[in-house]
This record gives C-alpha cells, sequence and structure tokens, in this order.
C-alpha cells in the first residue's frame, strides 16, 4: 500500500522513538494513535513490537528516511530478553513499553516551542521509556513517572496522555525534585548515540553488562550488602548509577581499591564470611551472569580481589572458576588444615607478628592472613612433634631442651624460640638435626676419668651455667665424649675443667664490686656506695664474672666515671691540697662551698667538682688562707 506524507506533520527530534512520532502525528491531525492508526491501516500491534513494515510505514507519513525513525526505536531482538537501540543492546525491562516518564519543565518548553494543538507539541524522549535514565540534564530535576491508559497489543498513546495532564502541568514543575547533572547519564547518551571513548574501561563492554555493572556496583559502594533494593528511592538510585560509573570508569586500579575497602570492612563482622555478603550486590550480578562472556571484564577484577582478600576454601567456585589452592587463611581454617588448636595459630601469628595488635582482637574467622606466609608451617604442624614427645625420644631434660629451643639450636614449627613456655612444635627432621649435631665430633668412652662427667653434673662441678655449657656443645669448642653402645643425651660427656678454662677464656668484669668502686672513687666510703645506688648517681648493671662464671651486679664504669667527673670528695682534696680534712672544709666554707650531698645520709663529703675548680681559680691562695685561719 502506498501512503503519502499527511500534510500537518513536526519534524523529528534528535532521539525520538517511532511510538512517539506516531503519537504526535496522530495528535497534529486531529485523531488519537489508535484511531489514526487504524485509519492509515498500520497495526498497532506491530508498531508497538517495532516491526519494519509498521515503521516504513509511518515513516512515509511522516516523510521521513525510515533509517531515522529506526535509529533510536527499541527492537527486541533473539529470544526477547534483549532490545536494540542503534547498535546499542540492552536487557528488555530497560524500555518502558506500558508507561512513560517526563520532565515537565521540558514539555512547557516544548508547549511554548512549536505550533498546533498544545497536546501535540510536547515531544518523548528516548531517555523518556529508558528505565536507566531517572532525571532532565538540563533542568536538573528527577523524572516523573506517569501511566497512560494501556490498551491490550497497543503502544501507550503519548500524546492523548499529554493533553490530560497540560491542566496540572506547573503543579507538576513545582513538585519536580532537584538534583545533581549524572556523570553516568551523559555517558549513557553518548553510547546510545554511537559515541564511545577509548579511555572509558566500560566502552569496550556490552551497553546492558556496562549498565548494570555500573548501577549494582555503585549500589555495593553505598550501601550495606543486603540493602533492599526496592527499598531505595530513585534518587538513591541515581547516586548509585553515578558513584558505580565515577568508579568503574576509571579503571581496574579503582574498581580494586573498592573492593579492597569493602573486604576489609567484613572482616570486622560476625559470621559466616561470604563473598556475596562481602561485595554485595555487583557480585550477585556477577554470580547470576557468570557464563555471561560480556561480564568477563568486571568478573575477573573481582574474582583476582576475592580469592586475594576473602578466605576461600580450595574448590570452591569462585565466578565461574574453581580455586585449586586457598590463597587466604584465617586462624579458624588455618586451624582446620593444621590440626592445629586455634589457639596455637593465633599466638603463631601474634609471634610473627603478620597481624597488629588491633585485627588480633577479632574472631578466630576473621583475621587473616596470606597461605604462602604460613602454608609450610601448617603442613608441618600436621605431624609435628610437641616438647613432651621429643623429651620422651631424646632424654634431653625439659630445661636443657627449652635452652636450646630459646637459643636458637632447636628450630620450632611456630616460631616460637622467643617463648620460654609457649606450646612448641617440631618437625621430625629438625629434632634429628639438632641431635647429629649435638653428637658430632664425640669421642667414644669406656671409662671416664674423675673430670669427664655428664651435663648435669659438670655444670655442678664448674660452678658454670647450663646455656653456657650447650653453646660449647653445639658450637664444637670443648671436647665431647660419648659412652661407648650408648647413644642419647644422658650418655654424653664433658670435661668440667675444660669448662671452666673456656668460660673464663677471653673474657673480663669492666664494672666494679661495691668494694671496688669505693677504691675507685677516693674519699667514698663503703658503706656510701649503696647511699650513692639507691639515689640513682651510681647505676648498677650485670656482667660475667669469670672467676665466679656467672653474671654478677657491679655499679658500671661509666656512671662511675661520670661521678668522679661532676664530683670531688672531701679526702681527695686533703690529698691534693696537703691539708687536714677540717682545714679543707674550713677554706670551702669561707667562698660559699658546702658538701653537695648531706654527709649524715651519704656517710661521705661530696663536693661540686666544677664550684672547687672555679673557687680556686678566682682564688689560687684558697688552701694557704685556710691555714692560715687554722693556726
Amino acid at each position: 500500500m502506498i501512503r503519502r506524507a499527511v500534510s500537518w506533520r513536526h519534524s523529528l527530534e534528535q532521539r525520538e522513538p517511532a511510538v512517539g512520532f506516531a503519537s504526535r502525528l496522530a495528535g497534529l491531525n486531529g485523531r488519537s494513535m489508535r484511531v489514526f492508526l487504524r485509519e492509515v491501516c498500520i497495526s498497532a500491534h506491530d508498531l508497538d513490537k517495532s516491526r519494519q513494515g509498521a515503521l516504513e510505514a509511518v515513516a512515509a507519513l511522516g516523510n521521513l528516511d525510515p533509517v531515522q525513525l529506526t535509529q533510536f526505536t527499541p527492537f527486541p531482538v533473539g529470544d526477547g530478553n534483549y532490545v536494540t537501540i542503534g547498535a546499542e543492546a540492552l536487557h528488555r525491562l530497560s524500555v518502558r513499553r506500558t508507561y512513560f516518564c517526563i520532565c515537565p519543565h521540558c514539555v512547557r518548553d516544548d508547549i511554548f516551542r512549536y505550533e498546533g494543538p498544545i497536546a501535540a507539541r510536547p515531544w518523548l524522549r528516548l531517555e523518556w521509556i529508558v528505565t536507566h535514565f531517572r532525571s532532565c540534564d538540563r533542568h536538573n530535576v528527577l523524572l516523573m513517572p506517569q501511566t497512560p491508559v494501556r490498551r491490550r497489543y497497543e503502544p501507550f498513546d503519548f500524546t492523548e496522555w499529554i493533553g490530560r495532564i497540560i491542566p496540572e502541568l506547573d503543579g507538576l514543575a513545582s513538585d519536580a525534585i532537584p538534583t545533581r547533572p549524572s556523570p553516568f547519564q551523559r555517558w549513557l547518551k553518548d553510547r546510545l548515540e554511537g559515541k564511545r571513548n577509548s579511555g572509558n574501561w566500560l566502552d569496550d563492554m556490552q551497553l546492558y553488562a556496562a549498565v548494570d555493572f555500573c548501577e549494582t556496583l555503585g549500589l555495593s559502594a553505598l550501601h550495606a550488602p543486603k540493602v533492599r533494593v526496592g527499598s531505595l528511592t530513585e534518587s538513591e538510585h541515581a547516586a548509585a548509577a553515578d558513584e558505580g560509573f565515577r568508579i568503574a570508569n576509571q579503571g581496574e586500579e579503582e574498581i580494586e581499591r573498592l573492593l579492597v575497602r569493602l573486604a576489609d570492612a567484613q572482616s570486622t563482622t560476625r559470621g559466616f564470611w561470604g563473598l556475596r555478603d562481602t561485595f554485595g550486590h555487583a557480585y550477585g550480578l556477577l554470580e547470576k551472569t557468570k557464563t555471561n562472556p560480556d561480564f568477563a571484564k568486571p568478573r575477573a577484577v573481582f574474582r583476582r580481589v576475592a580469592i586475594a582478600k576473602v578466605p576461600i576454601e580450595a574448590g570452591t567456585d569462585v565466578l565461574g572458576e574453581t580455586l585449586e589452592k586457598q590463597v587466604v587463611h584465617t586462624i579458624r581454617s588455618a586451624s582446620n588444615v593444621s590440626g592445629a588448636h586455634s589457639l596455637t595459630i593465633r599466638r603463631l601469628f601474634e609471634r610473627k607478628r603478620l597481624r597488629d595488635e588491633q585485627t588480633l582482637q577479632l574472631m578466630d574467622h576473621r583475621v587473616t592472613i596470606g597461605s604462602d606466609e604460613v602454608e609450610g608451617m601448617l603442613m608441618a604442624l600436621k605431624t609435628a612433634l610437641t616438647t613432651t614427645q621429643v623429651q620422651k625420644t631424646t632424654g634431653i631434660p625439659r630445661k636443657h631442651l627449652f635452652y636450646m629451643i630459646n637459643a636458637g639450636h632447636l628450630p620450632t614449627v611456630t616460631a616460637s624460640n622467643e617463648k620460654a613456655y609457649a606450646k612448641h612444635r617440631f618437625t621430625q627432621a629438625a629434632v634429628d638435626d639438632t641431635l647429629e649435631r649435638l653428637f658430632s665430633g664425640t669421642v667414644p668412652v669406656a671409662k671416664p676419668t674423675g673430670r669427664q662427667m655428664s651435663i648435669l653434673r659438670a655444670r655442678q662441678a664448674s660452678v658454670s651455667g647450663l646455656n653456657e655449657i650447650i653453646d660449647f656443645l653445639f658450637s664444637g669448642q670443648i671436647w665431647k665424649g660419648l659412652l661407648a653402645g650408648r647413644r642419647e643425651y644422658g650418655a654424653l660427656l664433658v670435661d668440667a675443667d675444660e669448662i671452666i678454662a673456656a668460660i673464663r677464656r677471653g673474657r673480663s668484669k669492666s664494672g666494679f664490686s661495691k668494694p671496688e668502686a669505693a677504691k675507685f672513687i677516693v674519699g667514698m666510703a663503703r658503706d656510701s656506695v649503696g647511699k650513692f645506688v639507691a639515689s640513682g648517681h651510681l647505676e648498677l648493671v650485670e656482667e660475667f664474672s669469670p672467676e665466679a662464671r656467672r653474671n654478677v651486679q657491679v655499679v658500671s664504669r661509666e656512671s662511675a666515671d661520670a661521678f668522679l667527673q661532676n664530683y670531688v670528695s672531701l679526702g681527695e682534696l686533703s690529698h691534693t691540697a696537703g691539708l687536714h680534712h677540717k682545714q679543707v672544709r674550713s677554706a670551702l666554707r669561707t667562698v660559699g662551698i658546702e658538701a653537695h650531698f648531706d654527709p649524715d645520709d651519704f656517710l661521705s663529703f661530696f663536693y661540686v667538682r666544677a664550684d672547687v675548680n672555679g673557687a680556686l681559680q678566682r682564688n689560687p691562695d684558697l688552701w694557704s688562707s685556710g691555714v692560715k685561719r687554722r693556726a
């Protein structure tokens, strides 16, 4: 059927779909769209389904090239789950077919711009039927949904409904909710117009996938993981879409930053640590579409971060791929893998300083660590020996064994060497290696001499510390014997005299005992030393004494030297001046110098050395004047 263009028509607007153009044609010619389509023999159902014949007929009536009319008209494709607009694809439900939204300010602008019947002046924007547009970027207000009369198998009549709401248009305009310009919508409009930006991470994705990802990513960024989407307002949905676009537009690094933040936030919660509960609606979308290649890019980012940050068991399906090896452990999962108690694992984490103190206050299933850092330990713990088991198999006494652990001679699986009474665990190989080094170089002995004895007896005979004897054994500095026919710790022999000589060799004491300190500091009474130690003017430290063959408390040489630099005794001054101590005191008193420390408390006379030296510089005959007064 050949159709001619109708006389009353407006030009096609940018992004005007066919259903809106047909409705305006009908309104300009004084008809409802339903009647108009029947009169020109166009099936309303075909127009509703965007069938090619109906679109070509409408284009002919409007004197249009059909390509122009179909550029921004949604077309159902395939199984009906998607529609195409130009070269882009959206979900079927992304296009409103039973209702539309309007910006009342745009409607008023159209009324003043065009001629003809008032209802036929406004035109339907593509943004008003695509659900992802929620605001008008020209007037910065939220779009207002309208519910036109819906007839079965027919598209809604846009112009007819505009005619009904014109009387209340001013009220709608005043009720419109202000909002901010939307970067997400500007990008979406560009995509629908065929514009792409190579620097935008989203622009090599199918539009429907990119849009869904932006909106759900924004929900994950701004709301709790289990937020009910239906409870959110249009403003909140719009804010989520903009936030999701802001993040995704910048690429994988920014997306990963968000996902790490979400994972860290989840680590402070209780209960099961699930991926959906951690990453929110965005993960839910990717889980539902895990076989869809159009979501491969965001899926790869989420999978990578999830595996690196969340304790996922090996064998778990993570967005379509099975995790072969657990990458992150918690205290609980590490306990399950190793068979060790969770408290043992917690102490292991603490000793290795793998997490800060605040993190270690979390529940066992929230303290995480990379499996590479502890995998060897966990495997070793499965067959590790306890301290009691090592004592039984080696015959090493408990105290000796603990020193070997603390000194690093016997390494532990759990790196617990520094803790004296931790629950140590050992591999059989470590125990065997320790015994091998302990017995290395031993000489078989049939009948020991009087000074060749066991470690326990040698310790008493040499009056030495256990730790030194054990260190000598492992370093090979002393002779080692082994009772013939035996290979156990109790059969190990050492020479007591050699131990004494080894202890004394190359070691000296620099500090002073209290009697020695009294001799070193001229004029200090023996009983005064303790007084000056108590007051903090002399310092007690521990040093090894070769004579006693043990650590003893001594007055440090540094504190004694410092004391002599700062103070001078009455005895030293008497010796220097060649005067009786009373003459010295009398001379000092004449220039106003008194003892710095109370002689009754400290049992000695000490003066500030700088004060005495200053007085002598001012009066070199100070001591002579003291003699004259005495005479």
